[in-house]
């Protein structure tokens, strides 16, 4: 077993064509995870509030059930969520990370970063081929949550007519039509 301790980072990117607001919120949001991502069985606020909070969470990774019980804080302002693991097994030390959610051309990019240490550096490349797989899969489920749930607010949206301004003054009368335009 090594005895060095190093922080291991990984970084993910992708493209979501929704609005950073709502991508925003539905990170924030984890109580309909279960129903949108494909990967969570289970999530449950412990306490706090929008600004910052606990979070249990339960999902498929690498085939198997893996729980998670993590404190969140999020700027709403910069669309920025950072996270911090409470309760881990080993042979994980820290795991922290944050997620970045920035408008770029129309598009929505957002970045999702993690922060390790391991007891056993030996197994430091299993426990980011873990983070790999499992950062890809929840990135594309929220993707395609956003994306869908993007179109369905815009096929909804009321439709709005331009309505002309209300005059009470009468209208100025016409004079007759003419013998061409009659």
């Amino acid at each position: 077993m090594s005895t060095h301790q190093r922080t291991h980072r990984t970084t993910h990117r992708l493209s979501i064509n929704a609005p950073a607001d709502l991508v925003f919120s539905m990170l924030r949001d984890a109580s309909h995870w279960p129903y949108l991502d494909g990967l969570t069985v289970y999530s449950e606020r412990v306490s706090g509030d929008d600004v910052a909070h606990e979070l249990r969470t339960s999902v498929v990774s690498n085939g198997s059930l893996s729980s998670s019980h993590s404190w969140r804080v999020f700027d709403a302002a910069s669309h920025r969520a950072e996270f911090h693991q409470l309760e881990l097994d080993t042979p994980l030390r820290e795991l922290a990370g944050d997620w970045e959610i920035r408008p770029a051309d129309g598009l929505s990019e957002v970045t999702l970063h993690h922060e390790f240490e391991v007891d056993d550096e030996d197994l430091a490349g299993r426990v980011i081929a873990i983070i790999e797989d499992y950062s890809r899969r929840e990135l594309e489920a929220l993707r395609v949550s956003c994306e869908r749930l993007s179109l369905l607010l815009q096929h909804h949206a009321p439709q709005t007519q331009p309505t002309p301004p209300h005059s009470t003054a009468e209208p100025t009368p016409q004079p007759p039509p003419t013998a061409k335009e009659a």
